[in-house]
C-alpha cells in the first residue's frame, strides 16, 4: 500500500555536515549492495528497500511509487552505501518516474547542498550518455543468458541440442539496467549536465545542429553558417588589420 503524509517520515534520510546518510533513529543507512529505492521531495529525500514479494494470498510491495501514492517528486532513484552511511553509488533507476536529467541535477544539487563530496561517489550514466543496454540471448519465454551466454535450461540441454541437431529458439533480451551500469564521478555528471542545460540555453547546440545538417566543408564556412550577429565577421576584420 501506498505510504500517507504520516507514515512518509519513517522513510526519511537526514544529512548532516558529516555527509552520511542516517535513517529517522540518526543511525547510519546500510542499504546493501542491491540499494535502496529514493525519492526527493519538498528537500527531504525518503528512501526504503524495495519490497516485491509475493508470499501465496499475502502480496506485499513497495516501489517508487509507494512514497506517496504516485505523486510527482523531485528526483527518484537507487542509493548505495556503505555499512558507515557514506553514498557510494547512485542509479537513476524507476520505472514509475523515468527518471531526467533534471532529476539527476536537482538530487546531486540537494546532496552538494547537504555537504556531500560529490567526488566520493558514482552515478550510472547509461541514460544521461544514451549508452545501449547490453543485449543478450535468451529462450523464447525463458530467463536471459549468463556472463558466458547461456542460460542455466541451455546449460543442461546442450549435449542433447547437439544429439538431436535442433537447437533452442532464442530471441534476442536487454539487459538489466544494474547489469549493463555505465558508471561515472557525481562530480563529473553534475558538470556535465550543468553544461549541457548552458549550451541549450545559449543556442549552441541548436548552431552545431544546423552545421551538421547544412553539410558544410570548412571551420570558416561553419562559423558563417552561424555568425548572425556578425562576431566572426568582425573578429577577422581586426586581425587582419
Amino acid at each position: 500500500e501506498a505510504a500517507d503524509d504520516n507514515d512518509s517520515d519513517r522513510y526519511s534520510d537526514i544529512s548532516n555536515g558529516d555527509a552520511i546518510l542516517v535513517d529517522a533513529d540518526k543511525e547510519p543507512v546500510r542499504t546493501g549492495h542491491e540499494g535502496w529505492i529514493f525519492v526527493l521531495r519538498d528537500h527531504a529525500l525518503y528512501a526504503t528497500q524495495k519490497v516485491t514479494s509475493v508470499s501465496g494470498k499475502s502480496k506485499q510491495r513497495f516501489h517508487h511509487s509507494s512514497f506517496f501514492g504516485g505523486k510527482a517528486v523531485a528526483a527518484a532513484g537507487i542509493i548505495i552505501t556503505d555499512q558507515h552511511g557514506r553514498l557510494r553509488r547512485m542509479y537513476p533507476h524507476s520505472g514509475h518516474y523515468r527518471p531526467t536529467e533534471a532529476h539527476m541535477q536537482r538530487m546531486l544539487y540537494f546532496l552538494q547542498q547537504g555537504g556531500f563530496d560529490l567526488t566520493s561517489f558514482e552515478v550510472d550514466t547509461q541514460q544521461i550518455l544514451h549508452v545501449s543496454r547490453t543485449i543478450r540471448t535468451a529462450p523464447k519465454g525463458g530467463a536471459a543468458a549468463d556472463d558466458n551466454g547461456q542460460t542455466g535450461n541451455q546449460k543442461e540441454n546442450v549435449a542433447d541440442d547437439n544429439a538431436n541437431g535442433a537447437p533452442e529458439a532464442v530471441a534476442m533480451k536487454k539487459c538489466k539496467k544494474v547489469q549493463s551500469l555505465h558508471l561515472k564521478p557525481a562530480l563529473y555528471v553534475a558538470c556535465f549536465l550543468a553544461h549541457k542545460a548552458r549550451m541549450i540555453g545559449e543556442g549552441v547546440l541548436g548552431q552545431i545542429h544546423r552545421i551538421r545538417t547544412e553539410g558544410v566543408a570548412s571551420v570558416s564556412e561553419a562559423l558563417d553558417r552561424v555568425d548572425e550577429g556578425g562576431y566572426w565577421k568582425k573578429l577577422s576584420i581586426s586581425v587582419k588589420r
